[in-house]
Parts: C-alpha cells; sequence; structure tokens
C-alpha cells in the first residue's frame, strides 16, 4: 500500500485536521444512507443472494473511487512541522476500504425497528473513535446487515431485511456534502449494473491524479485591514459548554451517537412553521437546541453555537466532488437572552414568540456572516496560522470556547431512492466523532428528498451529561413532531 507519488498538505484544512487528527482531537465524520431491502414476499433477501449484493457493492466502491481522486489518498509517513502529509496510493486493498458487519453479533434482538438504530448508534460510537492508519485509505466502508427472521427458531429463513451503508472519512479529505456525492456515486454505478454476479478484483491499482483543489487555491482567503477581519474576537461573553478539554484524548477517548428521525410528515409541518414565521428550518433548530439546554443546563451564562457552512458555490467545486471546502461561522447568545425563554412557560405562546424571535437572531447572523466570506470567518483565521500543531496542542485541557456545533447537510435529491429492485433509500444519518477541542456538543442533520429529517447527536464522553444529551434529544423529537402540527 505504500506510496512512490509526492506527499501533499491538502490545503489549509488539510494541514488543520491533520493537526487535530495527530493529536486525537478529531478522527472522522460519516454519512449514512439505509436501505430497506425487497425481498420476494417481503421476506428479505436470502443468503446467496445476499453474497451477490455485497459482490456488487464492491464494485460500486471500484467505480466510485474511480471516479474521486481524493479517495486514492491517505495519511503519509512524510510530515512537515509535525504534520502528517497525505500521500496518493498507488493500490487500495478490500480491506482497507470495506467492513462488513452482522447486527446480529452487534446487539441482542429487541423489536425490530428500535435494534436497528442501536446497533447503528453502537457500530458509528467505535467506528468514531478509531484513528487513520498511515499509508491507507483515509475513508472506509462500514456495511451493517440487519438479518431478519420471520420465526426466531427458523434461522433457515432469515432473509436480509435493512443495509446501513456507512461512509467514514478524514475530514481533510471530505466534508459532509462529500458523503452524499459519496452515496450519489455509489448508487449511479449500482443503477447502472447489467446483473448482481461476479466478484470483483482486488486490488485496485492506480495511475498519478491530480489532488482535489484546496478551498484558497480558488478563493484569495488571507486576512485583510477591512472592518469585518479587523473586528474584535469572535469568542468574548461567557458561555456554558461543558467540562474542560481533554489533555489526552489519544489515552481516553470514547463518542458516543444518538440518533432521532423527524419523519417525512412531521417535517413538512415545520417547514411549514417556518415559512409562517418566516424563518429557516436551520434557525429554528438554533432555538430549539438553546431552548432546551437553557432549561436543562441551571444558570446557563451564554450560549456560543457554531454553524459550518460549504462555500462550493464561491470555489465552483460542485456537490458531487469528494472534498473539504467548508468553514463555520459563530453565534453568540447572552445569558440575559435566554433568561428570557427560561423565564416563560414551557410551551406557552410567550415562550414560542422567544423561540421565532431567536430563530430570527439565527438566520440573520448566519445569512449576514456567509454573504461576508471570507472577510471575518474562521477559514480567514485558520490561513494565518503558521504552526497548527502548536495551536491544537495549546487547547489540552483549557475551558472551551463553543457550546454546540449544528451542521445541516440539507434535503439532497441526488442519491437514487430506489436504485434497484432490491434496494430502497429510506434515511440519510450524518455523524462526527465526538469533538474534543471543539463544542461540547455536535447536531448533525441530513434527510433525501421528500423523505424524513434525521438528527445525530454526537459527543465525546465525559464532556456532558448524557442525561442533558438524552433530555435535548427528546424536546428536539417532541416540539418538532408535535408542536409543528
Amino acid at each position: 500500500m505504500a506510496s512512490n507519488h509526492d506527499s501533499a498538505s491538502l490545503g489549509v484544512l488539510g494541514r488543520y485536521y491533520s493537526a487535530r487528527h495527530t493529536l486525537g482531537q478529531y478522527r472522522s465524520a460519516c454519512v449514512v444512507a439505509s436501505y430497506s431491502i425487497l425481498g420476494p414476499d417481503n421476506v428479505g433477501l436470502s443468503a446467496p443472494t445476499r453474497n451477490l449484493l455485497q459482490f456488487a457493492l464492491e464494485r460500486c466502491i471500484q467505480g466510485t473511487i474511480r471516479q474521486h481522486p481524493g479517495l486514492c489518498y491517505g495519511v503519509s509517513d512524510e510530515t512537515n512541522a509535525g504534520i502528517p502529509l497525505f500521500t496518493q496510493l498507488d493500490c487500495i486493498n478490500r480491506r482497507d476500504v470495506l467492513e462488513v458487519i452482522d447486527a446480529r453479533h452487534v446487539s441482542g434482538p429487541t423489536e425490530m425497528d428500535n435494534a436497528a438504530d442501536v446497533v447503528l448508534n453502537r457500530v458509528l460510537g467505535e467506528r468514531h473513535a478509531n484513528l487513520w492508519l498511515n499509508n491507507r485509505p483515509a475513508w472506509k466502508v462500514v456495511v451493517i446487515e440487519h438479518i431478519h427472521s420471520p420465526r426466531r427458531e427458523d434461522p433457515e429463513n432469515s432473509g436480509l431485511a435493512r443495509l446501513d451503508i456507512a461512509f467514514f472519512s478524514h475530514h481533510a479529505i471530505a466534508d459532509g456534502l462529500s458523503g452524499i456525492a459519496f452515496h450519489a456515486s455509489l448508487m449511479e454505478v449500482f443503477q447502472n449494473m447489467s446483473e448482481l454476479s461476479y466478484p470483483p478484483t482486488w486490488p485496485m491499482v492506480f495511475t498519478p491524479k491530480d489532488s482535489p483543489p484546496a478551498v484558497e487555491e480558488r478563493v484569495n482567503c488571507l486576512p485583510c485591514g477591512c472592518t469585518i477581519c479587523s473586528s474584535p474576537s469572535i469568542c468574548e461573553g461567557p458561555v456554558w459548554a461543558g467540562n474542560p478539554i481533554s489533555p489526552a484524548p489519544l489515552v481516553d477517548f470514547k463518542s458516543m451517537v444518538r440518533i432521532l428521525t423527524i419523519s417525512a410528515e412531521n417535517l413538512s409541518s415545520a417547514l411549514k412553521r417556518c415559512k409562517l414565521a418566516n424563518i429557516t428550518l436551520t434557525g429554528l433548530l438554533h432555538a430549539l437546541i438553546c431552548t432546551s439546554l437553557c432549561r436543562g443546563v441551571k444558570s446557563i451564562p451564554g450560549i456560543r453555537a457554531v454553524t459550518p457552512f460549504s462555500v462550493r458555490k464561491l470555489t465552483n467545486a460542485s456537490e458531487r466532488e469528494i472534498l473539504n471546502h467548508i468553514s463555520f461561522l459563530t453565534t453568540y447568545v447572552p445569558g440575559t437572552e435566554l433568561s428570557k425563554i427560561g423565564g416563560s412557560t414551557l410551551g406557552s405562546a410567550v415562550e414560542e414568540q422567544h423561540v421565532v424571535q431567536l430563530a430570527q437572531l439565527f438566520g440573520n447572523d448566519i445569512t449576514t456572516k456567509v454573504k461576508q466570506f471570507p472577510h471575518g470567518s474562521m477559514f480567514t483565521h485558520l490561513s494565518g496560522v503558521k504552526d497548527f500543531l502548536s495551536l491544537c496542542q495549546s487547547q489540552a485541557g483549557t475551558e472551551r470556547l463553543y457550546t454546540y456545533e449544528l451542521s445541516n447537510l440539507g434535503s439532497t435529491g441526488s442519491i437514487p431512492i430506489q436504485p434497484s429492485n432490491h434496494l430502497k433509500l429510506d434515511k440519510l444519518v450524518f455523524t462526527q466523532c465526538g469533538l474534543v477541542a471543539g463544542p461540547a456538543i455536535s447536531f448533525n442533520c441530513a434527510s433525501a428528498r421528500g423523505g424524513s429529517l434525521t438528527i445525530s447527536i454526537t459527543w465525546e464522553r465525559g464532556v456532558v451529561a448524557e442525561s442533558l444529551v438524552e433530555q435535548v434529544a427528546q424536546d428536539l423529537e417532541h416540539r418538532l413532531s408535535h408542536e409543528a402540527k
């Protein structure tokens, strides 16, 4: 798997996330596509057909690799200023990019739908704790097979009922939209296959390709002397942000995942609510998260929320490319504003008014700062950093600056809903590892067009109480599923 090609930094974000990965501060992002299996008489696919389907998925993975140069990169042995570079690999083996898991070996039997998400939560949490090996692809597909038997005592008639396909990646080579692009490519290849038949040939061997363009190759992101770039620090004002940053995440780290699903019907109602109130769904989600936190955290002094956003329109990168073209902005909500919500009656008209006002505040702030990019952006700030390793090391053991992150990939129609007679897309799930040196909690949203909205809540174990996360999850589920109607 060793490479003879020159090593590359993959730009500002490549160096930043390589430094964080080296210190164990950031490990991976992931997009999962969950498919229900359409077998004869709704029994699921038999073992022989499952084998053919697995061969087909392997061939689809190979076809997707050929379409995306970024998938040929891995962490290099070579470093620059203590930060590992990236190298284009000469070949890729199956074991390095594909893992197939039988869900029955992960979780005990319970009611099927609940059991499936319990298994998914556990697998995502475990795999998000992994670090990327040198001279191996900086991504991996983990397939979870959910086998169902009409009669538990009759395993011979069991069939494949659900398939979770999870695309994990190093953040240096792929952002959240890249996960969508991966699944779109995968299923388009699947659609164009004439049959489920022969096994593919491994390893794959490559000729050199150009690396994906970095953001700064397309947009001038160097700090300038304008009013926006010269404005005071964005991190002023007291906040609640969980426990301090771990000084040793390489020694003790566990990533936690909690997934909640908002049905297509309830999502439609929530969107109508947003339209009537002249707010965005992202703004509403921010407001609901803040509302739940201010009721769940005693005497909360303030909240600083992070909102990542894509800059692909400015860099002319298409939504079908696998690369990392993001920035992020922050919004501060002082304790005086939060106390207005905390002082109102739960579920009252007064509380609803405060929620809408907060959603408008977030929406206006996000719109303004996205339009200002690259001026005053965190990407521009990172462009001026000379020593990423020292910057990241200096955060160990310090208080966090950010309360939570809300990353919304939006609704995508690029992934085929029913790519074959055997598969039907049920939902998309976007997750990240626990953010060791970032926000205490991360909320990650994704949906297929016309389908349900999934919100994954991810965090590092020990940073916040699991009971608080569960309360916020239940609050979001209730307010988006019941109050939206």
